[in-house]
């Protein structure tokens, strides 16, 4: 009984273990293009980054729910009983794609402070769609990034134009027009 209460704790470490090697790797890489401090610094941002990332992604999965519905392998949620994919890299997969030619490519012809901002900023994306995941399937039980509320407002808009009602609404600003038309196409092809 001993051992199954320490599997969670070896699967922790062993992915610790495989990101600290692997960041070990990248603030070697990092400092081709920086000093050695600011290779420290940004790596250091890149693992907290990472971390957030799996936190939020460890609460997901800690559902089991989520178990039953998807099928995850550290980059991709996938319905088991429909089609679709919903993209969620963990820290590990982060990590590998940032390969040497990775890490190249946004270092080159860059000055350093706008090459790690643009690092970051990609990077960051894997954190808020991670945080927007988590929260949708707290509240909504979804997974997409945009909530169930949005997109029932969106039904109800598309419902509402088909009856001939939506003139009744107040006119869209022409962002909202674009945000909805965007659903509406893709409801259409489904």
């Amino acid at each position: 009984m001993s051992g199954l209460n320490r599997q969670p704790t070896l699967i922790v470490d062993d992915r610790k273990l495989r990101q600290t090697t692997q960041m070990v790797h990248i603030q070697n890489k990092l400092e081709e293009f920086l000093s050695a401090q600011d290779a420290r610094e940004t790596a250091m941002k890149i693992y907290d980054l990472l971390l957030e990332v799996d936190y939020e992604l460890d609460r997901i999965l800690r559902d089991p729910l989520v178990r039953n519905l998807y099928e995850y392998d550290g980059r991709f949620f996938t319905p088991k009983y429909t089609w679709g994919f919903y993209r969620a890299f963990d820290g590990m997969h982060i990590l590998h794609s940032l390969s040497d030619a990775t890490l190249e490519t946004f270092f080159h012809r860059k000055d350093r402070h706008s090459a790690i901002r643009w690092l970051m900023e990609e990077l960051e994306k894997h954190s808020w769609e991670a945080k927007v995941r988590r929260m949708n399937w707290e509240e909504s039980g979804t997974l997409s990034v945009i909530s169930r509320a949005v997109l029932d407002e969106i039904v109800r808009h598309v419902r509402q134009r088909q009856a001939g009602t939506a003139g009744e609404d107040p006119p869209l600003s022409s962002e909202e027009r674009a945000f909805f038309q965007s659903f509406e196409d893709q409801m259409k092809i489904q």
